[in-house]
């Protein structure tokens, strides 16, 4: 019987020392980044890609020499704004949050020029900084009140307010990036 209750408390030790280490984990992971703003940027915080420390950016041929990196909790500092929309198209009605990206490029001091989303299926769209800005689409972190996970729409996704803004009526699912890691500002014309 004592064994027993040596074993069990041994297990109980373990177990604890485990879930501390766990919760460790997480908070420092909610500062890593989940987003990498690179190329025409004038606000930085890490040097180059490493494509042999960061094989997914260099999967997708992307490669900096300086970038700004953006953790969800820097997201969050960022004034939120929710959209509620259809999504899929003629799916159900859901609330995104996050900050515009307007906001996201203006924090890195972004250039004027395109905008290249990268998500991580590696799907790219391109698109014009100035309809990102009269449209006011939402770089999503949390989609009906739950954080976007990895392997879902997460770790951003970038919604349009089609079902607020006439000139987006009837706009496609083609411009709704999921699963943004990396967004690259190129050199205005």
């Amino acid at each position: 019987m004592l064994k027993r209750m040596i074993q069990a408390g041994a297990c109980s030790l373990l177990l604890a020392a485990c879930g501390a280490e766990t919760a460790l984990q997480f908070e420092t992971a909610s500062d890593a980044d989940i987003i990498t703003l690179f190329g025409d940027v004038s606000q930085v915080d890490r040097t180059g890609m490493d494509p042999v420390t960061e094989p997914v950016f260099a999967s997708y041929g992307l490669d900096f020499q300086a970038a700004m990196g953006l953790s969800r909790d820097s997201l969050l500092a960022l004034e939120q704004h929710e959209i509620t929309v259809d999504f899929p198209v003629g799916g159900a009605i859901r609330t995104f949050s996050g900050p515009r990206l307007q906001d996201v490029l203006d924090l890195a001091q972004a250039g004027r020029g395109t905008v290249t989303l990268t998500a991580l299926d590696g799907y790219q769209r391109t698109l014009d900084r100035d309809r990102i800005g009269r449209h006011g689409v939402i770089l999503a972190i949390s989609m009906d009140g739950t954080g976007l996970p990895l392997g879902g729409f997460g770790p951003a996704m970038l919604v349009w307010p089609r079902q607020d803004d006439p000139a987006l009526a009837g706009q496609s699912d083609d411009d709704w990036i999921w699963s943004v890691f990396a967004i690259e500002i190129g050199e205005a014309d």
